[in-house]
């Protein structure tokens, strides 16, 4: 850097800096994606094979305690069955379902999201 001027180097410097700042983003950025999507794989994954041995007729509280927290829930308009979703496989064609009475809490139906339904005998 013999022919460069003092303010030219600087120039040079301030490029470069801003280069290895925006790969160092960059980096951390796709790291805390990968990061985030093996985990959700590793969540859905767990939560598929547990839902094998859920058996509809126990209590909600239950559920969310094998299954974690549900991503979200819908009640239907006479706000008499509550339709939890939870997570499945990272990128799910049919999320996990669970329909729970409001009544008397009593979960009545499971969708595994790959074709086990369950249901409970009493509804």
């Amino acid at each position: 850097m013999a022919g460069l001027s003092l303010q030219d180097f600087r120039a040079t410097m301030r490029g470069m800096r801003f280069k290895w700042g925006l790969l160092a983003g960059l980096t951390v950025g796709v790291l805390t994606a990968i990061i985030w999507g093996t985990h959700i794989y590793r969540l859905g994954q767990a939560n598929l094979s547990v839902c094998g041995g859920i058996e509809p007729g126990g209590q909600r509280a239950d559920l969310i305690t094998t299954l974690s927290t549900p991503w979200s829930t819908k009640a239907n308009p006479s706000r008499t069955r509550l339709v939890l979703i939870f997570p499945g496989a990272l990128f799910p064609m049919k999320p996990i379902r669970a329909v729970v009475n409001v009544r008397d809490d009593v979960v009545m139906e499971i969708d595994c999201g790959d074709g086990r339904i369950k249901t409970y005998d009493k509804y």
